[in-house]
Order: C-alpha cells, then structure tokens, then sequence
C-alpha cells in the first residue's frame, strides 16, 4: 500500500543519513563547510540546453584532500567568490551586445516571451528587390494588359476558391504564385498599392501628387478598373469582387447603429433645449409671478378673434356672392346688416313720403315723378329683398302673407291657378307627392306641373328667368327663389306653343288644425319678343334679365285626406261657474279683447296656454342632480319615452336664445288599439316662478290609432328664451306631461269609452351640453 511504501523509503533515508554520520566526516554537529557550490545558470534562447555549475560531487571532493567542514571554511569561501565572478563572465560574454535579427532590438535575456520570427503576411513581406522607380516601365501593351487583368479576376475569383474548396493544396500554391507573378508583371498595380496607402495615411500632398504622375506615366489602370475620383483602385474594384452577404449586412448594422446615434443625439439635443426652456421660464415665473399664464390668455384671444375674424370674412364673402348671384341686378349691398336696414328703411320712408305727394297732386313732375317713384319703389323693394337676404344668411326672404301665418287663410283655397299676361297663359296643377314624403319629420313634397303657351298669333317669345314666392303655414316670411331659364333652359316658344315641365316643392312643415293647406306659391317669369329673322336673344337682353313678366298666379299646395289634422271634439262636461269663469278670462287674455260670445269648443286647434305655480327649486335654481334629459314612463300599458339634444346652429347665446329638439315615442303596450287625442305639457324655465302649459288636440296635428304593439314617434322643438342660472345649474327648462287617448273596440274605430285615459309622459330637462359634465 501507499502508506508502507512511505515508511520503507522512510527507513532507508534513516540507514543513510546514519551511515555518512558515521564516516567521522562530521568534526562538529554545529559547524557547516559547504562540500559542493550551487550556481546554476540556463540559457535563454533554448532552455532544453541549461548548465548546471557547482553540483555536489563528494568523491572528487574526498581525491581533492578534503578533511572535515571546518578545516575548509576559507578555502570554500574563496571558491565561492571565484565561481561568482566566472558565472558573471560567462553570462556577460554571452548575452553582452546581442541583438534581435528581426527588429534590431537588444536582446533581455530574463524576458520570458523572447521575439520570434513572425510569417510571411500583407504587412510582414519577405523582403523583396525594389525597383527603382526611374527604372519603371510599362513592357506590356493595353490589350495583353487587359487579358493579364482578366486572367487575374479568373484566377482570383474562381480558380483559387475552388481548389480550396476541393482541398488542393499544391493547386491553390501554384495558382497564388501565378497570380502573384502576373501581378507583377504589371508595375501599375505596385504604384497603385503605394498610391493607396499614400492617401490613407495622410501623406504629404507633393508625395501624392509624385505617385499619381507615376502611374500616369505607366499606363494608368488596365482597362476595366476605374480609379473614379479617389485617385487609386482598391482589391475589390481590382479582381471585380462584389460586396458579401456578411459585409452587406454588416454595412447596414453600422448605418443603422450610425442612424440611432444620430438619433439619440438629436433627442438629448432637444431634451437639453427643453430643460433649458423650462428653467428658463421656471426663473421667469418666480421673478414674474402670472405673467406667464397672462401672455398665454392673451396669445389664446389673439388667435381666436383671428380665427372668428376670418370665418366671418369668410361668411360675409360667400352671402355677397350668393346674393349677388341670386339677386342680378341689384345695387351692391352694405356689408353690415345694420347698414343694409339703415338704407332700406331710408329707402321705404322716401318711397311712402313720394307717394303721398303724388296722391295729393303737389309733384310738380307729374308723370316723371310717378315712373321716378315706381323705380323708386322697386328699388325699395330690392333693398328690402337684400336686407332681409342678409338677415336669412343669403337666402332672399320677404314678409309674409298674415293669413298664411296665422294659418286662418282669407284667400280661395285652390291646388291650381291659370293666368294670361300679355301673350303668354301660365297654368299650373299641383299634387302631393307621397312617395317623397316623410311626415313623422315634417317632410312633405309636392309635385307642381306648369304649362306655358305663346297665344300670340305672330310673336316668337324667349324664357329668360323665373321668380317663385313660396310661404309655408305658420311661417312669417316668405322665400324667395329666382334664377336664369326654366329648368336649366331658355325655350323659345313660336305662335301658338307649348312649354311645360314639372318640378318638386319639398317643405319642412306641420299640419294645424285650422286649415288644410301647406303652403302659398305665386311668381313669375321673365321673357323676350324675338324680332324678325333672331334666332335667339342677345347678350344684351340675357343681361337684362328679360324686357317683360308673365304672372303665375296664386295656388296652394294642399294636405291630402290622411295627412290633414282631425280635431278632437270632446263631449260637453258640466262645469261648474267658477272654471268657466276662469275659461273665459284666459280665453280673453289670449285673444287680447274684450270677453264676447264664447265660440265653439271644436273651433280653435288648440287650448290657449295658461300657468302654473312653478316648482321651488326651478325658481331658485337649486336643481339637485341628477339631471336627467330623457325619460321613459309606462302608465295605463302605454309606454311614452322622451329624450333632449341641444340645437346650437339655432340658438343665439348672446340673445339668451336657446332651442332645443325632443323625440318623443309612444308604444301601445296593450291588447286594444288605442287612438291619441289630445295632448298636454307643463314647460317650466330656469328662474321662472310659473309653469307654462301646452295643451291641444292630437299629436302633431293628427290623432294616429296605435294597435296592440305598434308605436308612434316624433320630433319636435322648444324654442326657449332664458338667461342660464351657470353658476348653479346646466337645466335650462324641465318639462312633464300627458297624452289623453280613447280605447277602441275590435274594428279599431270605434271608442270603448267616452272617457280618455292619460298616458303620462316622465319629467326631464333641456340641458345645456357644455356645462352637463
């Protein structure tokens, strides 16, 4: 085992070192004299070669007449000195004076990483005889120097990766050296190497320019490599070697890396900028305390008058092009609508003052004075025309017809008319156009025919223009509509022909309950006489806008049978005294006149409104929320659903005008039809100490039958006048109410009951929308 291997070489040590001692070389245990000399000295250029001086050598040391370690101690000191200054002279001699072969260096003998001779490469050549320059020439012609290029680029780009490829190592040697020997051959390619790393070295310009004319004077580059602007060819524009994946690849990570950092240093330029900024105006704040936010209220009012300024340019630009082009010949219009009622009430009172003077007989002109005031007078009418266009947003607009406002209509209803004027005879039909119409959202067409006929026995007449008055029920104003030609055209009509077309009306209004007609259309058309041999009117008379008129005479676009209101005529109730003593002082109220005999209950198309106490916190403004716009109610199984929006392009904040939209849709959730009779609202505005109520016969003018399921919905508008509470509340007006209906038996006509039913409709509020959140 190991352990008895130890204690045997362990004993024999022992048995050795016994025996010496008994040798009586020892005089004194104590005393040492030193029987060898330890001085060992190795070689640095081969280490396999080491010396070794003064190894202990007993015997040689016995022969030479040694008797014991102290007889010695001199002696070995002397040796000792001596073998110190032998070994200093033996490494001195060596290594004294010697020097690299390579680079020319002193050798270190103690250096433990000596030179070597490093191998042949690009930058470490076998050394070469170098030509002198003055002895360069060029000793081939330019095509054995292009055959010798292309005999480079084959063996560089094909010969040399193939042999490697197929492991031919005496091959791929004997290929290189060709390539080498035909690279010499060439000397252009030696100055073009020297050219090159001239340059990129930064070397003196006059050497450059020496390298150049050197390479000039051979010859310059065979043909196929092009030196371009650099001056010199690189290895790859020599043996035409394209770009590799890898180096591709590699040019693309660096223009990227290139591209982040530029990147990267903009953005920590511009955080730099931002910090500077921010304590630059953090200093401007503590010197300066709100000036600041006082320069940005006031840059945020310059921008939005500026932008307020050039919508209105913007809108007073497009109304003077619409009513220059609606209104011909009319004398330019002021700007400002004051202006425009300014110099149209001017022009009225100058009107009405001539008049009167012509009718008292105290004109002096006599008939000049009448044709000065009748162009007076249109030009009044013009000038109102434009005030009233102004007025409507560019739309020509003029007041209308009393009858057709209160929709109490004084004239003969009548769907037609016909009207001869000079020569001409204008009739027209109309009709509703059911198809086109969408009565739930007050859209109604009609469908108007006019036939125009030249009774003269032997004049050519030329449409030119038409000019339409239209007045829907209810409505105050009347709009006008003119323009050149007749559907686009200018028909020239002979002796005895006929022109006719038909054209559509669509009108945004309500059936009342007082007449059956929509609206009121009368108008007229501009015409020429055509002299003999004209084929057609003059520039000259189109200009003109036509030398005469031919009357449309007046005609109604009427309600067809279902589309009409049918009041509801309720059964005569007992009252007592008092409720119609009440009755009556509202009736007077509303009719502003003195109490006379009561009319008919069926007359009027609905109840005067009265009031009510109004709620508490509607008059205070103190509306708790929520604050609701909508409501959904299910009373006597009907369902009556309501919501609110905000018309703002009708509403006027300045004016404290506010206009609102609902939608109200009522479901018949029974197993009965049921028929809608009456309604009645309670509208109560902020601030207000009393509720007004709306109450009147049917539903937008009619009292639609609803059967088991089906529904019934509309819109309708509030026009409000109210000054906003904004500081307490958004709630503008709340309003709650009922819809009175009758049920019917199973043929759905006739009433179960002469007694209604109410189907309540939830309370809710109009609500301004900028302050709801």
């Amino acid at each position: 085992s190991r352990d008895e291997n130890k204690m045997k070489l362990t004993a024999i040590a022992v048995a050795a070192f016994l025996a010496e001692a008994r040798s009586g070389l020892f005089v004194s245990a104590f005393t040492a004299s030193s029987p060898y000399h330890r001085s060992a000295v190795l070689t640095p250029i081969s280490s396999n070669k080491a010396v070794a001086v003064g190894r202990f050598d007993f015997q040689h040391w016995m022969a030479a007449g040694g008797q014991s370690y102290l007889d010695d101690d001199e002696d070995d000191d002397e040796e000792d000195e001596d073998d110190d200054d032998d070994d200093d002279e033996l490494v001195a001699s060596r290594y004294s004076g010697a020097k690299s072969p390579f680079t020319g260096l002193k050798l270190d003998p103690w250096d433990p990483n000596p030179l070597i001779k490093p191998r042949p490469s690009r930058y470490f050549k076998d050394k070469e005889e170098m030509i002198a320059d003055d002895q360069l020439v060029q000793t081939m012609s330019a095509d054995e120097r292009k055959e010798n290029l292309a005999v480079m680029r084959q063996i560089r780009k094909s010969d040399l990766p193939d042999l490697r490829m197929r492991k031919d190592h005496a091959g791929w040697v004997e290929a290189n050296n060709d390539l080498k020997r035909r690279y010499a051959r060439d000397p252009w390619f030696g100055v073009n190497e020297r050219l090159r790393d001239a340059i990129q070295l930064g070397e003196p310009q006059e050497k450059i320019d020496y390298l150049k004319g050197l390479a000039a004077k051979l010859g310059g580059p065979p043909e196929g490599i092009d030196v371009g602007a650099k001056g010199y060819a690189v290895h790859t524009e020599i043996y035409d070697i394209g770009i590799s994946a890898s180096r591709a690849a590699g040019i693309l990570e660096r223009e990227i890396r290139m591209d982040r950092a530029a990147r990267g240093r903009a953005m920590m330029a511009e955080r730099r900028k931002n910090l500077e900024k921010a304590q630059q105006q953090y200093e401007e704040d503590m010197r300066f305390p709100g000036l600041r936010e006082d320069k940005e209220a006031k840059e945020r009012r310059e921008r939005t008058m500026r932008r307020l300024m050039g919508e209105i340019e913007e809108d007073n630009k497009k109304k003077r092009e619409r009513a220059k082009d609606i209104l011909g010949k009319l004398p330019e219009t002021p700007e400002s609508r004051t202006k425009a009622m300014e110099k149209a009430l001017q022009e009225a009172r100058e009107e009405v003052k001539k008049i009167r003077r012509a009718k008292l007989g105290k004109d002096p002109e006599g008939d000049d004075t009448r044709s000065t005031g009748a162009s007076s007078g249109s030009s009044a009418a013009r000038a109102r025309e434009a005030a009233a266009a102004e007025a409507a947003g560019g739309r020509p607009r003029l007041p209308g017809d009393d009858d057709v406002t209160r929709g109490e209509i004084d004239f003969p209803v009548k769907p037609s008319s016909s009207a001869t004027t000079g020569p001409l005879l204008v009739e027209v039909s109309s009709v509703y156009n059911k198809e086109q119409s969408d009565p739930p959202m007050r859209k109604h067409c009609f469908q108007y025919t006019i036939r125009i006929t030249n009774n003269s026995p032997t004049d050519t007449i030329q449409l030119l223009g038409r000019r339409f008055e239209i007045q829907t029920v209810g409505s105050s104003m009347k709009d006008i509509v003119q323009g050149e030609g007749v559907t686009g055209r200018t028909p020239i009509l002979k002796p005895g022909e006929t022109f006719e077309y038909t054209s559509t009306a669509p009108l945004s209004v309500r059936p009342i309950g007082t007449t059956i007609i929509a609206a009121r259309m009368r108008g007229e058309y501009r015409y020429v006489t055509l002299a003999k041999g004209q084929e057609t009117a003059s520039e000259e008379q189109i200009k003109s806008g036509g030398e005469s008129t031919a009357e449309l005479e007046t005609f109604h676009f009427i309600f067809p049978e279902d589309q009409r209101v049918k009041p509801f005529r309720a059964e005569d109730e007992e009252e007592d005294e008092d409720d119609d003593d009440d009755d009556d002082e509202v009736a007077a109220k509303a009719k502003s006149a003195p109490a006379a005999t009561p009319r008919p209950a069926s007359t009027p198309s609905a109840t005067p409104a009265s009031t009510l106490p109004g709620d508490e916190d509607m008059k205070t403004g103190n509306v708790s929320p929520p604050f609701m716009d909508s409501s959904e109610t299910v009373s006597e199984s009907v369902k009556v659903a309501v919501t609110s929006s905000y018309r703002p392009e009708r509403s006027d904040a300045g004016l404290d005008k506010h206009c609102f939209a609902y939608n109200i849709r009522i479901t018949n959730e029974s197993k009965q039809p049921i028929q809608l009779v009456s309604r009645r609202f309670e509208i109560q505005t902020i601030g207000s100490e009393n509720k007004d109520v709306v109450q009147g016969p049917g539903v937008t003018g009619r009292q639609p039958i609803l059967k088991p399921g089906e529904s019934f919905e509309y819109t309708s508008t509030a026009p409000l006048s109210v000054k906003p509470m904004l500081d307490k509340t958004p709630v503008v007006a709340r309003m709650q109410g009922e819809y009175n209906f009758v049920v019917l038996g199973d043929d759905g006509t006739t009433p179960l009951s002469s007694t209604p039913l109410q189907a309540k409709l939830g309370m809710f509020h109009f609500i301004l929308p900028a302050l709801a959140s």
